[in-house]
């Protein structure tokens, strides 16, 4: 099935991979991020529509084949890169199969292109050939808003399938990301709106979808977002996560070229659709010759996963070969959670592929009766991975550490850190709160595990 897709995607993809070749702003990851200046926190109103253009045309409300839901929150360093992205999109455009929305953050300090407005507004994307200026009409602004409120985007999804009804609908969130890691300060989350100083929390991310509704497609344009922690915090409430375990550039989603090739085949599946997002993601990316990745992966094959990977860590427990974790340990492609600066050698990063981690593990065992039954465990959750949770992933380039990016097998966890001396206790007293807390270690206490690796010195 994925050569099929991969067939399409070729034919529906080239002309527009051209265009990466283009890309003129060299816009930093959205990984890492600065603190805008000034700590006030304005008071927080409720959206006021605009009267002349509160409601969309008739014709945009009959139901339509898809809608696209962007929540882009550019209320921080990532302003420029919002409106880089929406600008991408009017170059499809909504159709007569295709509703793309938009809700789009902007505070003051960052650009003054674009008119320079601050707040929020909504927009249907609408198809133009000005790649300098936005000119989709706004249906509703609202000039204070935080959209680092999890309710801000639970209000956005409601308001976009009650106006632009569709059989199937994808959410995005645009913005930093930082896997499913909330700090008890707003460096890290995602969501980030450096006015008011909130974000959205992983389970938060979970409940967007509980009260606004399921989705097809639940897509993050951000960093570090493809976790199986995050993926147990949404699992029952989307068909599809697309998202990568690396580090998101700032260029961000190619979004010409995915919704360029849903424009052209609007009734593909959705599980081709998002194969579709991931090869139109490697393309931009092998074309600008930058390092990342993404992957696409079945929801329903989340709770599986968890089964697989507390089966593996039960038994890894109970033979207790510290060696072997600590290989696997110093060993597994890291992801830039920490950041070049506090991390150049990326040893402090706590995020790892989950299957490759297994099978390095598996691969350094010493004579134990159950390792064989080990062995036999971590091929089997790297086989789930591979054939039944992964529905397509593509990768280009090396991680800023050399390593090549393709060792990615599409889901990453929480695993310590190489660097020793960064205690557990150190690295979890950052956290707003516990592990134990998350629906993954619920089902799986994979915050024992980890305990238990700590100890591999």
């Amino acid at each position: 099935m994925k050569k099929i897709f991969i067939a399409a995607l070729v034919a529906v993809l080239t002309a527009s991979a051209a265009f990466a070749q283009e890309a003129r702003t060299d816009l930093e990851g959205r990984g890492q991020r600065g603190r805008a200046p000034g700590s006030d926190i304005p008071a927080v109103s409720a959206p006021t529509a605009v009267e002349a253009r509160a409601a969309a045309r008739a014709e945009d409300r009959a139901p339509k084949e898809w809608t696209v839901m962007v929540f882009i929150n550019g209320k921080n360093d990532l302003e420029m890169a919002g409106l880089y992205n929406v600008n991408q999109m009017e170059k499809v455009g909504s159709s007569k199969k295709m509703n793309i929305v938009v809700e789009q953050g902007r505070i003051a300090g960052h650009t003054d292109l674009d008119g320079d407005w601050t707040g929020s507004r909504r927009m249907l994307v609408k198809k133009d050939r000005n790649e300098e200026k936005i000119t989709s009409p706004v249906l509703m602004e609202t000039k204070t808003v935080d959209m680092g409120d999890y309710k801000r985007a639970v209000d956005f999804v409601k308001w976009s399938k009650e106006n632009f009804p569709a059989k199937r609908y994808m959410l995005i969130i645009w913005n930093h990301g930082s896997g499913w890691m909330d700090p008890r300060s707003a460096q890290k989350g995602i969501s980030f709106d450096d006015e008011t100083g909130n974000y959205i929390r992983t389970p938060q991310i979970g409940q967007i979808l509980k009260e606004a509704g399921k989705v097809d497609i639940l897509a993050f344009d951000a960093c570090l977002m493809q976790m199986a922690e995050v993926a147990y915090e949404v699992k029952d409430y989307a068909e599809v996560i697309v998202g990568a375990e690396e580090t998101v550039p700032g260029l961000g989603f190619p979004y010409d070229m995915f919704l360029g090739a849903m424009a052209k085949k609007p009734d593909m599946s959705t599980e081709g659709t998002s194969a579709v997002m991931v090869e139109a993601f490697k393309m931009f990316y092998d074309a600008v010759k930058k390092g990342a990745n993404l992957s696409a992966i079945r929801t329903s094959k989340v709770a599986g996963l968890g089964e697989h990977m507390a089966g593996f860590a039960s038994l890894a427990r109970e033979i207790g070969d510290l060696e072997a974790l600590k290989t696997a340990r110093n060993g597994v492609i890291r992801y830039d959670a920490v950041g070049a600066g506090s991390d150049p050698q990326m040893t402090v990063s706590f995020y790892g592929d989950v299957a490759q981690f297994a099978k390095l593990t598996a691969d350094s065992l010493k004579e134990h009766p159950k390792a064989a039954e080990l062995k036999t465990r971590a091929a089997a959750l790297g086989e789930y991975i591979d054939k039944e949770l992964v529905i397509h992933k593509g990768a280009s380039g090396k991680n800023r550490v050399g390593r090549d990016l393709s060792e990615s097998r599409g889901i990453s966890v929480y695993l310590p850190p190489v660097e020793t001396r960064i205690t557990q206790e150190r690295l979890e007293g950052i956290f707003e709160a516990p592990y134990s807390g998350f629906a993954f270690d619920k089902a799986t206490k994979w915050h024992d595990f980890a305990t238990f690796v700590y100890g591999a010195k």
